[in-house]
């Protein structure tokens, strides 16, 4: 859809319960698949494209595949390490075993980290360097960080009850959507604060603007998406706050912001 919510298209139909992600110049996009096969694997397919290729050797354990910004890569965890997929031979290879419980969310611009969330309950946001294994904190108490289309900052969501005291007492969650930069422990800065389920953020190309998934949840600690879902968009700085689509029949699965030149929508007017 445009940012505007309007001109809604199918790009493809074969996919799985599971936020795509695109490759840097907005033409491939990967995502979770199921079919004539046992379990979920990669799927890859062109936007608007002739065909999905399904990747059987690239098994899925529930997490969302995420490509790299060349195209050439997607990366997956599977059984506790993280796994890449060659998309031109099909090829898998593991790059790190990891030591405790790590869902990708965003590779760095220049490919070289991996950035995802660690733990369940007081989890953090981490970059992981894939060519030495060094693990490198992005936020405390975050979760499904992104990084902006620059490399400087990096988007997340902070629960701030129920995931960090794991105690769920039945009333609504409070979620935050903040900025961070890049570095040693800076600060965040806080966009939006609501008592609705947020998730999956997602950077327009020119770094002015993201997207985001917000949910009504019955009761703190429920976190999966349900038919009503709101993807909203927001200001980098904070300012604008904006429904873009709604469909009391339709279940979002996460937002992905389609990169590549002049796709750049800028900040929103308001």
């Amino acid at each position: 859809m445009s940012p505007s919510g309007a001109s809604l298209q199918t790009v493809i139909k074969e996919a799985g319960w599971s936020r795509p992600s695109w490759s840097a110049d907005g033409n491939l996009l990967t995502f979770g698949a199921y079919g004539e096969w046992s379990g979920e694997v990669v799927g890859v397919a062109e936007a608007n494209g002739p065909g999905i290729r399904f990747f059987r050797r690239a098994s899925l354990e529930g997490g969302n595949p995420v490509m790299a910004p060349d195209g050439h890569t997607v990366a997956y965890l599977y059984k506790g390490s993280i796994w890449l997929l060659n998309v031109m031979s099909g090829s898998v290879r593991r790059a790190r075993r990891l030591r405790t419980e790590f869902e990708p969310s965003s590779f760095s611009p220049d490919g070289s980290k991996l950035a995802g969330t660690v733990g369940w309950l007081g989890s953090s946001a981490v970059a992981v360097d894939l060519r030495t294994g060094h693990v490198s904190l992005l936020a405390r108490e975050a979760s499904e960080p992104v990084y902006s289309p620059d490399g400087s900052e990096v988007a997340f969501i902070r629960w701030k009850n129920w995931r960090a005291s794991a105690i769920d007492d039945g009333s609504p969650p409070i979620d935050e959507l903040r900025v961070t930069r890049v570095g040693t422990f800076p600060r965040s800065r806080l966009l939006r604060r609501s008592r609705k389920l947020l998730a999956w953020p997602s950077w327009d190309p020119s770094g002015q603007r993201l997207a985001f998934t917000r949910t009504r949840v019955v009761e703190n600690g429920y976190t999966d998406p349900k038919k009503g879902d709101a993807l909203m968009a927001i200001n980098a700085d904070g300012t604008c706050l904006k429904r873009v689509y709604s469909d009391p029949e339709t279940t979002l699965y996460g937002s992905a912001w389609q990169p590549g030149p002049g796709r750049e929508a800028g900040p929103i007017s308001c």
